[in-house]
């Protein structure tokens, strides 16, 4: 067949300047008694009553979290640094009260204290919360180790007064009876994140329940004090339930049941759970033998917080309420059984943007080994072959997972659909929501087995009849851009590449990311920069290395505050592939970090992307 062209429904900047107007509803929590849910929506606060009405929590700052008291009242974090109680019902103000920091996280007890975690000024945060550092006014800017931590104080409602936990950097917690469990590491930065361990704090100081070379969230007291759990994987949290006896000391594996993201206790024998499964999410609810009582399985993403799937439950365990969107419904408020899993939106919130949906199948391909290869193809209607553009997700123990507009690079993956392309999202080894063996199968492999199974869907599409193998692009964003220069420097089968805020210099990574020294070690299983050896095979997987093998035209896109991949491993980029006289241009945004958030930048960028593919050929 000769080359069609698709007619767009719409123009690709056009379908992205409307998705730019999606309303996410975020900190999603259900009212103890489930007959009402908060939420915040950009920088305000909403309480919503099941049957529709939407109120407003006053106030004049910002508000980014919000929670429940187990007695109702509602509780929330507004302007970085303050915490208040309001009324349940009324929304009134009862009582407020100031941290030094910025709050990460608010967790209610159920004597009337609150445990609040908070990050120092000038902290590090990681790539998942935009790769910038908490605000500090001070000029210079001093640090020293151990001098930036991310600390527990507690509160009792009705006292302005912090009393601080004995702590070193903590990264998560859970707050029960007087006493916290808490991830925590020795290292400030998120580097230290990899190498964690499992903490018991109280007042007069902690104990260490457990330590591992994975990375672990979501810890959980049980009631009654006498045991817990907490999720172990890789990276980005998708793994398995390991049981704590806080009495014996004992640690084992809840189950057989993985890339858990979220849990809870509903009593002492039963907790709830959910997490990703495939291109879709998984919940239910286990026993703390192991058994599973419910487990269902859904077709669509469930937000949370660090973009993994959480739920809220109400006091009786029944109802869950969570972010809820599926590859034709936008993001909404919903709320479900835990039993089942039927979600039922009970917002309406983006229903005018649902016509900007498009197919969104997922596809099966034999890896390069012959393991099973899955990810999602996006398409509007037409024939083909069509242009095929690849998006690689970060991570790399993420996935692209159903939802209504994936927002992973700067959310092009609709815009391209619309502009008649066939776009492949690929989950390749490495990728969560096929357990942790298929996860850690990238493991001192990177570059290897994850860009062959991508480039075996690729295959499979072109052999298909899907893709025109003469228009074809990669992109992707963080490990995703890394993959994107790292591909063009093995093949030349696309004639056009977009790097976002990817690595392309593991060596200089290793010193300079804040995850460096922590994230590298673990996934290059434990190459060392500071041997021969290990430099060597750092240098061996980085795109720098091997400019004289490329030809493909790229695109570099950075945040020029990007703490995880710093904007030098873009300039490097830029500079290696411009001696070796490859086509490339590099755009650096100001006040931006590891992903755009400014309007203005996020247009500029889907502009650059589609006209730098539409130069190439490609679109």
């Amino acid at each position: 067949m000769g080359r069609q062209r698709d007619r767009p429904l719409m123009g690709p900047l056009d379908v992205h300047r409307e998705l730019a107007g999606l309303r996410y509803p975020e900190s999603v929590a259900l009212h103890p008694d489930g007959d009402r849910v908060a939420c915040v929506l950009g920088t305000r606060a909403y309480v919503l009553a099941l049957d529709g009405e939407r109120r407003p929590v006053p106030g004049g700052e910002p508000q980014a979290l919000t929670r429940w008291l187990p007695d109702g009242r509602l509780l929330l974090a507004a302007g970085g640094d303050r915490i208040e109680v309001r009324h349940g019902t009324t929304l009134e103000p009862l009582w407020q009260a100031r941290v030094t920091g910025e709050i990460e996280d608010l967790i209610p007890g159920g004597d009337g204290t609150v445990l609040v975690r908070l990050a120092d000024p000038g902290s590090e945060r990681d790539g998942s919360h935009l790769g910038l550092r908490v605000p500090d006014p001070g000029d210079p800017f001093v640090r020293v180790p151990g001098g930036r931590l991310r600390r527990l104080v507690r509160f009792r409602v009705g006292d302005a007064t912090p009393r601080p936990l004995p702590a070193p950097t903590v990264w998560d917690a859970d707050w029960r009876d007087g006493r916290a469990l808490a991830v925590t590491s020795a290292d400030e930065t998120p580097a230290g994140y990899y190498r964690p361990r499992l903490d018991l704090i109280d007042d007069t100081g902690l104990r260490t329940l457990h330590r591992t070379a994975w990375q672990l969230s979501r810890p959980r007291l049980a009631p009654g004090g006498r045991a817990a759990v907490v999720v172990e994987g890789l990276s980005i949290v998708s793994g398995r339930v390991l049981y704590v006896d806080l009495d014996g000391g004992g640690v084992s594996r809840l189950g057989e049941i993985d890339d858990v993201t979220d849990l809870g206790w509903l009593d002492e024998r039963t907790l709830w759970f959910t997490g990703w499964d495939g291109t879709g999410v998984h919940g239910g609810v286990l026993d703390t033998g192991g058994r599973v009582i419910h487990r269902w399985t859904v077709r669509g993403t469930i937000g949370g917080r660090d973009g993994q799937p959480s739920l809220s439950p109400d006091r009786s365990g029944t109802l869950v309420a969570a972010c809820w969107e599926s590859p034709g419904q936008p993001p909404e408020v919903a709320v479900a059984a835990l039993a089942d899993g039927d979600w039922k939106p009970v917002t309406a919130l983006n229903v005018e943007l649902a016509r900007l949906a498009v197919s969104q199948e997922e596809i099966t391909w034999p890896g390069h080994d012959g393991l099973p290869v899955s990810g999602l193809l996006l398409t509007t209607p037409g024939g083909g072959p069509r242009p095929l553009v690849v998006i690689a997700h970060g991570g790399p123990t993420w996935l692209w997972s159903s939802s209504f507009a994936p927002a992973e690079s700067n959310q092009l993956a609709v815009p391209l659909a619309h502009a008649g392309a066939a776009v492949l999202l690929p989950n390749p080894r490495g990728s969560s929501g096929r357990g942790q063996d298929y996860a850690r199968a990238v493991i001192g492999r990177f570059g290897e087995a994850d860009l062959a199974d991508v480039l075996a869907g690729v295959d499979h599409l072109t052999s298909t009849g899907v893709a025109d193998p003469d228009r074809m692009a990669i992109m992707g964003l963080s490990y995703g851009g890394y993959l994107t220069a790292w591909a063009v420097t093995r093949t030349r089968r696309f004639r056009a590449a977009v790097v976002l805020s990817g690595v392309s210099d593991w060596l200089s990574f290793s010193t300079g990311s804040n995850l460096g020294g922590g994230f590298d070690p673990l996934y290059h299983a434990g190459a060392d920069p500071a041997t021969p050896e290990g430099r060597e095979f750092l240098a061996a997987r980085s795109p720098v290395h091997h400019a004289a093998n490329v030809t493909t035209p790229t695109l570099v896109l950075h945040g020029d505050q990007d703490r995880t991949t710093p904007v030098g491993q873009a300039e490097q980029l830029y500079r290696a592939w411009s001696v070796a006289g490859v086509s490339t241009q590099l755009v650096v945004y100001p006040r931006e970090g590891h992903e755009l958030v400014e309007d203005a930048h996020r247009a500029d960028a889907a502009e650059r992307v589609i006209g730098w593919l539409t130069g190439g050929g490609v679109l």
